[in-house]
């Protein structure tokens, strides 16, 4: 029996009151960020870490009472082993090697990865090159191929450790310093250098990063922030007191459009496009969106698409956009009289970065020209995919000489190869500076069974000008590049590394890349993601075996990433099947942790992760985030009964995706975030289960066959810790279809638990939302979750699973012991919908921390040692 309480009529309203914040709200999140840091420290030999108070620094454990660094901390190349079979191997050191006389052995080692990899005996079985201790300065691409197959490439690791290897994006360090005029007093020097020009007209310069003594400089910019740290965010809405927005504020009335980037040669409408690039040469014609595709009409009763969108008119959920076009973008901003008061010789050096109008991503654009309070844009604003006006937004600009005015900035003046910078210090002699020229450090194309292992990777370039494409129907374009580049390959492991400070995103796997391992590596300051995951299709058709399947992101460490793009995330993935993410820690970053750009085929496995400190520079998002606007055909799908002759005439293909689990997770909501769960315009076929989801509940938006149950909701939607107010749950749908809510706990401290939207009271599915609304006691709250513990209910259980509309598929998942596995979901009961229990705790009635904290507890239990 349902029992719907006079309080949740007040939840069917669009603009809910802000639920009211906790008395004891310091002390409760102290409690719950230090549990956070056990659930962190599960796997102190597989998540590596390189500083141990890097999770108390960002859970912001020094306002509490004393901090908890993290226990048996162990930095990513002392998690790795030796390669199982050592017989067949060779070395390269860069300090005492030689590739003229050197031979490969351990006496007698080569000097250089490529020169080695150039002379590596052919055979059957595995071999391994080990790099002994040093940076390798790299001038080229370590390219592994076919031939490479079955090898190994590894820090060295003796009876005393691992040693240290560094790989390189900077062909050398940079020599011949000498005191600059630029400004008085020597505060700035200069050197002649010999480094690749950009192309023709206003085409990507090659050189825009810099590093001294290893740590990345800033690139001559106004306001002086560096954009890697708290002082140089734009946060979009602040948590602590030493959060602001250090970027400028442009004025209103920037609304000229350039038509050729807002509309181009491809009928637009609610189809994605390319976006044109304008005043950039032949270098840069495809350098913005590539991908299109024409709107495929589904079959008949699909469950999804074959239903208008409200208001939208057309029969599917593809893109839909409130702007003109997708790729509309301004073509001018103006700026705020003072905003910048040095003049600039010469504006087309300078680069543009900013905001969509909601916040939805970060642009970046080439300037063409300034007069006075008018800065007339060139290409970009490519680097995320929705397309709005720019209307009142932040903003920073860079790589002006006029700018370089305070330590740690830098210029390279391509007329006359002539790089400028301002030291913090020249005592203890000039710093080591060092220039990355390379995108790619390694790349690994059409090989099999290759390891890499140990290493740490580091200055490559900054990518976020280069060539851009819209893979699928979300939010996202994407470079498709990386620091490490694995595509069409196959058992592919890349662990206990070290990825710091890249220019772009740090590993892609890319088109047909399976069975692979992203395992036990830290990604720290990455300029966008840490690691994307990207397919292709041919339209609608994603039958081809070109999309990444079967691949395992495991174990990772992934903070501060997100430093240059602001629509990136820790791990991003489109065009992808059967992924599993499992054990990682991340946090902080401008847009949501985790992001699902479509739910192509399915099958997802996202278990055990920790998320927090998401949507910091934008809004509107969630620790995970996932679209699924634009059905595919696949061969990673489940029986969907429709003929072959609907779909194409692919045979064996299937246009409903596989079930999806997001289970056991730790996620907590802050800063500009809605939704720890964020289900966004279309997602379906999910199960969110047994997950801690602390300030913010589950969300559902225009989907279907999605199940928010068994899972511990905390405080959903307090002002200081969300936006918007939303609760438990959170359904836009406009119809109910297949949506369940059950067997949670969610803890709210006015009553109110639904937020609905598009329908009114009448409207409520009571097989689906069912609601028992009771004021416990605390004592028998305490001795219900006591009751919990004992029976493991928060393990991930198939059988009280939402029912499946489709056949079970065989999906990877994970046994009690971490270890995956394959396994065949057991059908669940389609009659079993137990109540959920809603705890409304009045004012007068909060739990304590200590009873809260021992439900979160009990909740973490399983999974903390």
């Amino acid at each position: 029996m349902s029992v719907l309480m006079p309080a949740l009529v007040m939840a069917l309203a669009t603009n809910q009151p802000d639920p009211p914040i906790p008395p004891n709200m310091k002390e409760m999140e102290c409690a719950i960020h230090k549990l956070a840091i056990q659930y962190g420290s599960r796997y102190p030999d597989k998540i590596p870490v390189m500083n141990p108070n890097s999770l108390s620094d960002a859970l912001n454990l020094w306002n509490c009472s004393g901090t908890v660094p993290q226990k048996n901390a162990k930095p990513a190349k002392d998690l790795i082993s030796p390669p199982s079979d050592a017989r067949n191997s060779w070395f390269v050191d860069t300090k005492r090697g030689s590739d003229a006389i050197g031979k490969g052995s351990i006496d007698s080692p080569w000097r250089s990865v490529t020169h080695a990899l150039a002379h590596l005996p052919t055979m059957s079985d595995r071999r391994t090159l080990f790099l002994r201790e040093g940076t390798y300065y790299l001038n080229e691409t370590i390219s592994l191929t076919a031939a490479h197959s079955k090898l190994t490439i590894s820090a060295y690791i003796s009876d005393k450790g691992t040693e240290k290897v560094t790989l390189s994006g900077a062909g050398g360090v940079v020599t011949g310093w000498n005191c600059s005029n630029l400004l008085p007093d020597c505060k700035v020097y200069e050197a002649k250098v010999d480094l690749p020009k950009r192309g023709e007209n206003l085409a990507p310069e090659v050189v825009n990063q810099l590093f001294a003594n290893g740590k990345r400089m800033i690139r001559a910019k106004y306001p002086n922030a560096d954009p890697a740290v708290t002082e140089g965010h734009c946060f979009s809405k602040p948590q602590f007191a030493n959060e602001k927005c250090t970027w400028l504020t442009s004025t209103p009335g920037n609304t000229a459009q350039d038509p050729g980037r807002q509309v181009g040669s491809v009928a637009l409408g609610p189809n994605r496009g390319n976006s044109p690039t304008v005043g950039c040469g032949k270098e840069c014609d495809t350098a913005c969106a590539t991908f299109s595709y024409n709107i495929y009409d589904p079959p008949a009763g699909h469950p999804v698409y074959n239903k208008p969108l409200p208001g939208m008119g057309w029969n599917n959920n593809s893109l839909f956009s409130r702007f003109p076009s997708p790729f509309g973008r301004p073509a001018d901003m103006g700026v705020a009289k003072g905003d910048l008061p040095r003049q600039w010789k010469k504006p087309s050096t300078g680069i543009v970065h900013t905001f969509h109008s909601l916040l939805w991503g970060g642009w970046m654009y080439r300037i063409k020209d300034r007069q006075d309070l008018n800065i007339t844009l060139a290409y970009g604003g490519y680097q995320e995919a929705r397309g709005a006006q720019m209307k009142t937004n932040h903003y920073y600009v860079e790589n002006l000489i006029e700018e370089l005015d305070v330590p740690s900035e830098w210029f390279f003046d391509e007329d006359t190869d002539t790089v400028y910078l301002y030291p913090n210090s020249t005592e203890g002699g000039f710093p080591e500076v060092t220039i990355p020229t390379l995108d790619t450090l390694i790349s690994v194309k059409d090989a099999h069974d290759v390891v890499i292992q140990g290493l740490t990777i580091t200055q490559t370039r900054a990518t976020f000008m280069e060539q851009y494409e819209v893979p699928s129907g979300g939010d996202w374009s994407i470079h498709r590049g990386a620091a490490v580049y694995i595509e069409d390959s196959h058992r592919i492991n890349v662990t206990g590394c070290e990825f710091i400070e890249t220019g772009g995103n740090a590993v892609i796997l890319s088109n047909n890349v399976t069975f692979s391992h992203i395992e036990s590596n830290e990604f720290y300051r990455t300029g966008d993601s840490g690691i994307v995951s990207l397919g292709m299709t041919n339209g609608i058709n994603g039958m081809a075996a070109t999309y990444p399947m079967n691949n395992t992101i495991a174990f990772n460490h992934m903070h501060e990433y997100g430093v240059y793009g602001k629509q990136t995330s820790c791990y991003f993935q489109s065009l992808t099947a059967n992924s599993t993410v499992f054990g990682n820690i991340c946090y902080n970053g401008p847009r949501a942790g985790f992001n699902y750009n479509d739910g192509f085929g399915g099958a997802y496995q996202m278990s055990q992760n920790l998320l927090f400190n998401h949507v910091r520079e934008t809004a509107d998002h969630g620790a995970f985030n996932s679209w699924d606007r634009q059905p595919y055909l696949t061969r990673s799908g489940v029986d969907d009964g429709f003929p072959d002759s609907v779909k194409l005439g692919l045979k064996g293909s299937s246009i409903v995706k596989a079930q999806s689990h997001i289970t056991q997770n730790f996620l907590i909501n802050g800063y500009h975030a809605v939704w720890p769960i964020d289900h966004d315009d279309g997602s379906q076929f999910y199960n969110d289960t047994s997950n801690v989801m602390v300030w913010g509940g589950c969300k559902n938006f225009l989907g279907h066959s999605k199940s928010c149950d068994h899972n511990l909701i905390v405080y959903p939607g307090i002002p200081n810790r969300s936006t918007n107010a939303r609760r438990c749950i959170t359904d836009g749908n406009g119809v109910f279809a297949n949506q369940y809510f059950k067997d949670n706990q969610c803890i709210t401290g006015d009553g109110i638990f639904y937020s609905w939207d598009h329908c009114s009271i009448n409207d409520l599915d009571t097989e689906v939302y069912q609601v028992c609304v009771i004021s416990y006691p605390l004592t028998f709250l305490q001795e219900n979750f006591n009751a919990h513990q004992t029976n493991r209910l928060w393990i991930i259980n198939f059988s009280h699973q939402m029912p499946n509309l489709v056949k079970p598929a065989v999906q990877k998942s994970l046994s009690p012991s971490g270890s995956l596995s394959d396994k065949t979901a057991d059908p669940p009961s389609p009659t079993s919908h137990p109540f959920n229990r809603l705890y409304h705790f009045r004012k007068k009635s909060f739990p304590s921390t200590r009873e809260l904290i021992g439900l979160l507890q009990v909740v973490c239990d399983q999974r903390i040692s």
